[in-house]
C-alpha cells in the first residue's frame, strides 16, 4: 500500500497500478473503503499503464483496477466519484518552489507574459493604481528575453508611472530585479555604492544606477521591503495552496523559506488548513538557529517537515550571472 499525498483531491499520488490489487489481502479486497474514484487512471506501472478505478482507505491507496473489482469496496460510507472525461493521475510533487513567495506574488503585478516593455510599464501602471501611497509594488516574474533586440529595463521606464510607491519586481529567475528610483532612495543605492561581492549593480554609460540589480545586489532593496503582517502571511499561504491543488500538485519543496514564512505554514498547520504537503529547505545562513530548533521540537511530520538547508553557489543564464569560462555572447 502506498500513502497519499492528497487525501482530499482527485489527483491521487503513489499508487503503482494493479499490483496494489493483486498484493492486498482477501480480507482487505472485501472491506468497504472511504474513496473510490472511476475514470480513466494511469497507474505509473509500465506493464500494466491503465485502470478504471481507484479505491482509497484513509490517507492510503489501496487498491486499482477494474471498475468491477474495484466496485466491491464500496459500501455504505463509501464516497463514489466520477471523473468523467478527465484522467486521474498521481499527483505531482514540484520539488523546488518558493511557495508562499509564489502566494504573495499571485496577489503582486504578474509580468511574466509581458512581450514588450511598453506592456511591463502598463501593468506595473494598472496595478500601481490600485495601491495607497508607500505601499511597494513586488511579484513581477518579467523575462527581457522576450524583447528581441531590446535592453535591460530601466528604472526611467516605470518612474513616471509609480510616483507614489516603490517598487522592485524581479526577473522569472529571481537573480535579478528592477528597482525604481523610489526603491533605490529607500535601499540608499546611488552612483557611489560598490558592488557587493556576488553582485552588480548595472550602470549606465554616466554610472548611474538603471534599477537593475543581480543577485547579492538585491539585498539592500530586499532588507527595506516591510516584513509582511501575520495577515499577510497567512493570505499567502491559502493563494499559494489554492493555485497548487488547481495544478493537481500535492507536495513541494519550498527552499529558501524565511522565518515569517515557516511561521505561517506552521500556523496553517495548526489549524488543519494544508492541503499540499511542504518540506522546507532555510537558507544556508541560517543553519545554526535552525539546527538548535530541529533539536527542540523535531524536523515535524508527513504535512510539514523541515527538510534542509539551501545555499547559492552561483547565479543563473538568463541574468547572466553564472560563471562560465568565457564570456557571455550577448552581454
Amino acid at each position: 500500500m502506498f500513502r497519499l499525498l492528497h487525501p482530499r483531491r482527485l489527483l491521487l499520488a503513489g499508487f503503482a497500478g494493479v499490483i496494489l490489487c493483486r498484493t492486498a489481502s482477501a480480507s482487505m479486497q472485501q472491506q468497504a473503503v472511504d474513496l473510490v474514484v472511476y475514470g480513466r487512471v494511469w497507474t505509473g506501472d509500465s506493464t500494466q499503464p491503465w485502470a478504471q478505478a481507484v479505491a482509497v482507505e484513509k490517507d492510503r491507496v489501496v487498491a486499482v483496477g477494474d471498475s468491477a473489482t474495484i466496485s466491491r469496496r464500496v459500501g455504505p460510507r463509501t464516497r463514489a466519484l466520477g471523473a468523467g472525461r478527465g484522467m486521474v493521475v498521481p499527483g505531482f510533487i514540484d520539488s523546488h518552489t518558493h511557495f508562499i513567495y509564489g502566494g504573495f506574488q499571485l496577489a503582486g503585478v504578474d509580468l511574466r507574459d509581458a512581450n514588450t516593455p511598453a506592456e511591463l510599464v502598463a501593468r506595473i501602471k494598472r496595478f500601481a493604481a490600485t495601491l495607497r501611497p508607500g505601499e511597494w509594488i513586488t511579484g513581477g516574474d518579467w523575462d527581457h528575453e522576450r524583447w528581441p533586440d531590446t535592453p535591460l529595463p530601466h528604472r526611467s521606464w516605470i518612474d513616471s508611472v509609480t510616483p507614489r510607491n516603490p517598487v522592485f519586481v524581479s526577473r522569472l529567475d529571481g537573480h535579478m530585479g528592477l528597482a525604481n528610483s523610489a526603491a533605490l532612495r529607500l535601499a540608499r543605492i546611488t552612483r557611489s555604492t560598490q558592488d557587493p561581492p556576488g553582485g552588480t549593480i548595472v550602470r549606465d554609460r554616466d554610472g548611474e544606477p538603471t534599477g537593475v540589480l543581480k543577485d547579492e545586489a538585491q539585498t539592500p532593496v530586499l532588507a527595506v521591503i516591510p516584513t509582511p503582517s501575520e495577515r499577510q502571511s497567512d493570505s499567502a499561504v491559502s493563494r499559494a495552496l489554492r493555485w497548487a491543488a488547481s495544478k493537481g500538485v500535492t507536495g513541494v519543496a519550498d527552499v529558501s523559506v524565511p522565518w515569517f514564512e515557516l511561521a505561517a505554514l506552521k500556523r496553517a498547520h495548526a489549524r488543519g488548513a494544508l492541503t499540499t504537503r511542504v518540506s522546507v529547505y532555510v537558507p544556508l545562513s541560517e543553519w545554526r538557529r535552525m539546527a538548535d530548533t530541529v533539536r527542540a521540537n523535531g524536523v515535524g511530520d508527513e504535512w510539514l517537515r523541515v527538510a534542509g538547508v539551501k545555499g547559492y553557489v552561483d547565479g543563473s543564464l538568463g541574468s547572466t550571472t553564472a560563471l562560465f569560462y568565457g564570456p557571455y555572447n550577448d552581454a
